[in-house]
């Protein structure tokens, strides 16, 4: 049993800390994967379980002021990622495919981490999509999509921040925030001018934009398997299995959204 305890504690050690790249530990929640686990198992919890548990008797919140703000404020963090991953990689010096890891601490490369961190806290902060309908009792859009696309965001965030700070994974990084942007713009919008929801005739082509974006970040790393490529192969397949489960499930939502609709 001794054993047994100290060879699982020998096995979390080696992958958790000594693969990790330590230049993010001083950042929050970096330093350890519970606390992104933990707060991935509360936000289920609360918005299935507890939330909808505790609104059931009481009037929906009037939110439109702190959402548009909200919004606002995740449009422009995008914005900046965005910004941020061109002007240090992907416009400037990265080639397209099989980008390496910077691991040096040289300031762009720090700065690459930064931004990574950056893009996991933006990550936890979109939860708040979910509270929001919690809180003004809109169940039915907290979805399996919706949470499970939230809850797993956090966990690979992390892990992407804890290993791989910069390089090819950065791609979907940045198509996501890229993405988030009109995301954000149009829930802004809609919910400052609430007169304007029937003028934005673009709504269902941000799924379709999204769908685009997994498609991409699947294309982008499918031919790393077949060239010599440094980029971690445990973490190319987590790229494609990721990928192609958002493409199914934003796929699917779609079709049941908007392509049934039109039939009837």
């Amino acid at each position: 049993m001794v054993s047994w305890i100290n060879a699982t504690r020998s096995t979390y050690n080696y992958y958790v800390d000594e693969l990790a790249d330590h230049r993010s530990d001083h950042m929050l929640f970096m330093s350890s994967p519970w606390p992104s686990i933990l707060i991935s198992i509360v936000y289920i919890y609360l918005v299935w379980g507890l939330g909808p548990h505790l609104m059931k008797d009481r009037k929906p919140f009037k939110l439109d002021g702190v959402i548009s703000t909200y919004n606002f404020v995740q449009m422009v963090l995008s914005a900046y990622l965005v910004e941020r991953s061109f002007s240090l990689g992907w416009g400037r010096k990265y080639r397209m495919f099989c980008e390496p890891v910077d691991y040096s601490n040289d300031p762009e490369a720090i700065n690459a981490v930064y931004g990574s961190w950056l893009y996991y806290i933006i990550k936890i902060m979109e939860l708040l999509d979910t509270i929001f309908f919690v809180l003004r009792k809109k169940n039915n859009q907290a979805t399996f999509l919706h949470v499970y696309h939230h809850a797993a965001q956090v966990v690979s965030s992390w892990i992407w921040v804890r290993y791989v700070p910069g390089g090819h994974g950065t791609f979907g990084g940045s198509l996501n925030c890229f993405v988030h942007i009109w995301m954000y713009g149009y829930y802004f919008i809609t919910t400052t001018w609430p007169e304007y929801r029937q003028r934005m005739w673009w709504k269902k082509y941000l799924t379709q934009l999204q769908m685009v974006q997994f498609l991409l970040v699947f294309l982008h790393t499918l031919p790393t398997f077949f060239m010599d490529c440094p980029y971690p192969f445990v973490l190319r397949c987590f790229i494609l299995y990721q990928s192609t489960v958002f493409f199914l499930l934003f796929f699917n939502f779609y079709r049941k959204a908007y392509r049934k609709k039109k039939e009837a």
